[in-house]
């Protein structure tokens, strides 16, 4: 296993700025050396919306993104992506539709092998051993 690449925020959002705004440096810097992005969304039910916020974010910090609830397959979105983010909303939500698409063991591998992963709420939760103690 190589050093993994972690960028894992506790918000998305901080009272007096715009999403992801508070964090734009470090994301922009973690995503260096990725072309594009790859979102995951299922943390929220209306995943069109959640992308188009996301996108809007990572347009302003120069960053590609594609939303992997576009992908024909999932698994192979994950496999062929350079940098992954997990988006904030429902642990719950999150962690069952990442089981339910078998995305968790190529989302490991892909971080084990050094590709960027960045998290924001529920996505860091996602990073870490159990969600046992999430509040959601």
């Amino acid at each position: 296993m190589s050093q993994v690449n972690l960028l894992l925020c506790s918000s998305s959002r901080v009272h007096g700025s715009e999403f992801l705004e508070h964090c734009a440096g470090a994301i922009t810097k973690h995503f260096e050396s990725a072309d594009e992005v790859l979102f995951v969304p299922y943390a929220l039910a209306d995943h069109d919306k959640y992308e188009d916020l996301v996108k809007s974010a990572f347009a302003k910090m120069g960053l590609e993104l594609k939303s992997i609830h576009h992908a024909v397959d999932p698994v192979i979105a994950v496999k062929e992506a350079k940098g992954i983010f997990v988006g904030g909303g429902n642990s719950f939500r999150l962690l069952k539709r990442l089981h339910d698409l078998n995305l968790i063991p190529a989302i490991v591998e892909k971080v084990e092998s050094g590709m960027p992963y960045m998290g924001s709420s529920a996505g860091t939760n996602m990073a870490c051993p159990t969600i046992r103690t999430s509040n959601d």
